[in-house]
């Protein structure tokens, strides 16, 4: 996959558990989600956005010219069933865009699966995909006009022929939309695990046992998720901090870059004591593991990471396809 291409100067970067049961069984997985981005609006502008329907191939497009709004304007084309995007979740997307003004396509990946885009939404973008997608779910095809304040600042985009007053128009199919952060049943905790402490923003920290580093694999389940179980060779989604268990060395994490990362469960790709771990879990899972060194780095240095070092890792896992 590939990043959507840039604006120039401009970057165009793509990117509560009710009293009744979910009837939806994304909703029942995703139940208890924190909404971050406010919901789509509609309007009789994007309305007159006509879309063709068949999602196996690249959307047929056509609107009258000069078109804008004074907000962002999201139409529904053909709605999915899956997850909801509710902010601060990465997505996957085939994507068209055009010039309001002039109608001309200046951007758009094929449709076909061999260049679609993952972009981390999440508020404050520019422009703000967030607010245009909330609401939206995993499987929909949809219109979204952005008036040239809200596209591009009224900078305009002289290299794809976008002026300081064109609007764009997005066609985005969204073919996939992880999990905001792990959520399901929460499990006792187990002995002889680290402690896991979360902050405001759901930030796994870890109070380490005054024991010595255990010499076996440990897993267990923090949190356990409602969807589908985790397979080998999967692309997976996740949230991930890492540390050494001497307690003090802490050596990687995607909290810490502000959004998920995504690994293939496969043989080489990833230390064998990771794809343990998370083979066999359910998505929305949050697992706390204990990888001795044979399952780990064993002899080799790893730039934070002694020889012969006992890890521990704590995953939220988010989707998994």
């Amino acid at each position: 996959m590939r990043k959507i291409i840039a604006f120039a100067a401009v970057a165009v970067s793509l990117f509560a558990l009710s009293g009744c049961a979910p009837t939806n069984e994304a909703d029942r997985i995703s139940a208890g989600t924190k909404q971050v981005c406010k919901n789509y609006v509609t309007g009789e502008n994007v309305d007159q956005v006509k879309v063709s329907t068949d999602m196996t191939k690249a959307p047929k497009v056509s609107f009258p010219t000069p078109i804008t709004s004074t907000k962002i304007e999201t139409k529904i084309v053909v709605e999915g069933t899956g997850t909801k995007f509710l902010g601060n979740q990465s997505v996957v997307i085939e994507y068209s865009g055009f010039n309001g003004a002039t109608g001309k396509q200046i951007l758009g990946s094929s449709y076909d699966g061999t260049n679609t885009t993952a972009e981390f939404l999440k508020t404050g973008g520019l422009p703000d995909f967030c607010s245009a997608l909330g609401g939206v779910r995993e499987g929909s095809r949809v219109a979204l006009l952005f008036p040239a304040k809200l596209a591009h600042n009224n900078a305009g985009v002289p290299a794809s022929g976008v002026g300081k007053q064109d609007s764009i128009i997005f066609i985005f199919d969204l073919k996939s939309v992880s999990l905001a952060q792990a959520v399901g049943d929460t499990q006792l905790p187990q002995s002889g695990f680290p402690t896991v402490t979360l902050s405001a923003t759901g930030i796994p920290g870890l109070t380490f046992p005054k024991t010595p580093a255990p010499n076996e694999f440990k897993v267990a389940t923090l949190i356990k998720g409602r969807g589908a179980k985790v397979k080998q060779d999967q692309l997976i989604t996740l949230n991930y901090t890492g540390f050494v268990w001497d307690g003090k060395t802490f050596f990687d994490s995607s909290w810490s870059s502000g959004q998920p990362a995504q690994f293939t469960l496969s043989k080489g790709q990833l230390i064998p004591g990771f794809i343990k771990a998370l083979v066999g879990q359910t998505v929305g899972s949050q697992v706390i593991a204990i990888i001795p060194p044979a399952d780990g780095y064993g002899s080799q240095e790893q730039s934070l990471i002694p020889a012969n070092s006992t890890l521990v890792f704590v995953v939220d896992i988010l989707a998994a396809k």
